[in-house]
């Protein structure tokens, strides 16, 4: 028996609440690029580095792992330096191994009754159960087969699970009082696609085996949570660089525009954060901020829509109008060939990357003739040179906000408004966590500086034509991109 497409993510039923779990560590040969193997006792508090799991590729046939590239290993390291990513992957390996049990009760059987609606007698009913050949009621298979769920979204892989597919074989029968036992072991790792093969088996008390099968499952990819904010760094009261201006950036609950809106305030300025989903996220940035000493407030609006566009300037400008406006929020990328993708994939990308910034530059309009503020629009360097590939409706639209910004640049400069963009190339945040680390690996490789972009690189630069160091600046693209594009 075949089943795909479990998409169970990193939980477990409501029926298991893991009463036993362990994780044993397996003795696993290694073979370094210097010739013979090496043997390593891994342990339960050891953390595999993430350039063990990239540059590693892992040989179906044995337990073997190789070198792929000493350089590219070193790449990869430091850019694991500069990226805030809690990564699960980092710590599995071929052999690593975790189980969960339980006691099965007549409770339990009652409530998967309930919850899947199969009230065969054979499991529901001892009257009946008593005339077969188990002469007691039969627990349903998938009762103690979803005890794998509490193994995959807990223990193995855990953290970050993917449940995709899963085999089953039933062995033998399990019965109210049993306590069994589902263990896994990871068999292979495919770092490319961070999808684990796990060999799966459920045991019963007296050691025998009632269900075989296999499991593959993805490690996702974690970003870490924003840590608190420092006095120190992006924070430096003492700087009045910005005093008595208003900044309102959109999209500032989260990666990039967090970290821009840190830096704004850290800088004396009052900061307006825009958040549409993550009010749990924004409201602990501008308590962060405040309690540095910073001003901060948070409004909700889905800037995609005029209405609420004109709705947040309106409010932003309750203080005296606003100085600097930060176009930062955007849709999460599409990935596609042109041959999967429909028109409307192209309008969604439009209306979601330039919209937002034509609505609030409309309604901003007045009081930043009014402040002789500026606009900062943050775009991409994957929408120049030979553009990031099988990313049309993403690069097509920033594109366009590019046109679009250094056509204001030119009717609002002789009003006194300032509009400037930012260009970073891969920054790991929310938006990027489904990249494949093969891509993260390239950019990496091709890149001067040896790393990844990181929201507070994208937020200096912000800073600085937000300033009045770029007084005289407008119509520019700013690339922060470490090198990797040089114009």
């Amino acid at each position: 028996m075949v089943l795909t497409g479990l998409w169970a993510g990193a939980g477990s039923t409501e029926l298991f609440t893991s009463e036993r779990a362990t994780v044993t560590p397996r003795r696993i040969p290694m073979q370094s690029s210097l010739g013979a193997p090496q043997f390593q006792e891994p342990d339960l508090h050891h953390t595999w580095p993430l350039s063990h799991t990239l540059g590693f590729t892992p040989i179906q046939s044995g337990a073997f792992w190789h070198f792929m590239n000493d350089d590219l290993n070193a790449r990869v390291q430091s850019a694991e330096s500069h990226i805030g990513v809690l990564d699960r992957l980092e710590e599995l390996y071929p052999g690593y191994s975790a189980s969960v049990a339980r006691t099965i009760t007549a409770e339990d059987v009652a409530a998967f009754a309930r919850l899947s609606g199969d009230y065969n007698e054979l499991h529901t009913d001892d009257e009946f159960a008593a005339r077969t050949e188990f002469s007691q009621r039969v627990v349903h298979g998938f009762l103690h087969a979803s005890l794998l769920s509490t193994l995959v979204g807990m223990k193995i892989p855990g953290r970050g699970a993917l449940y995709l597919s899963q085999t089953i074989d039933f062995s033998h029968p399990v019965f109210i009082g049993d306590t069994v036992e589902a263990t896994g072991v990871i068999e292979s790792i495919d770092p490319v696609t961070r999808i684990l093969t796990i060999k799966t088996e459920i045991s019963n008390q007296h050691g025998a085996c009632v269900l075989t099968g296999m499991a593959r499952a993805k490690v996702l990819r974690v970003k870490e949570e924003d840590k608190p904010m420092q006095a120190s760094g992006s924070m430096q009261l003492a700087n009045t660089l910005l005093e008595g201006r208003t900044a309102l950036v959109t999209g500032a609950s989260r990666g990039i525009g967090r970290a821009i809106a840190a830096a704004l305030c850290g800088h004396g300025a009052h900061v307006v954060v825009n958040f549409n989903k993550s009010e749990r996220a924004a409201q602990s940035l501008v308590q962060e901020l405040t309690a540095l000493g910073g001003s901060a407030e948070m409004v909700k609006a889905d800037v995609s829509r005029a209405d609420e566009a004109a709705e947040l300037v309106e409010k932003a400008a309750r203080a005296g109008g606003v100085d600097i406006l930060v176009n930062n929020a955007g849709p999460r990328i599409k990935s596609g060939s042109f041959g999967s993708l429909s028109w409307p994939d192209m309008q969604v990308a439009n209306e979601h990357i330039v919209g937002p910034v034509f609505h609030l530059t409309q309604a901003a309009l007045p009081t930043l003739t009014q402040t002789k503020g500026c606009i900062v629009n943050v775009l991409s360097s994957a929408a120049f040179g030979r553009t990031a590939h099988n990313w049309l409706p993403y690069v097509t639209a920033k594109a366009a906000l590019h046109a679009m910004s250094k056509n204001l640049a030119q009717e609002l400069g002789p009003k006194g408004v300032r509009v400037n963009m930012i260009s970073p190339s891969l920054v790991d945040t929310d938006l990027t966590s489904d990249i494949p680390d093969r891509v993260r690996q390239m950019f990496v490789s091709r890149t001067p500086l040896r790393r990844l972009a990181t929201p507070e690189d994208v937020a200096k630069a912000v800073l600085f034509l937000a300033s009045p160091f770029a007084d005289f600046i407008t119509g520019e693209n700013l690339f922060v991109t470490g090198g990797d594009v040089m114009l």
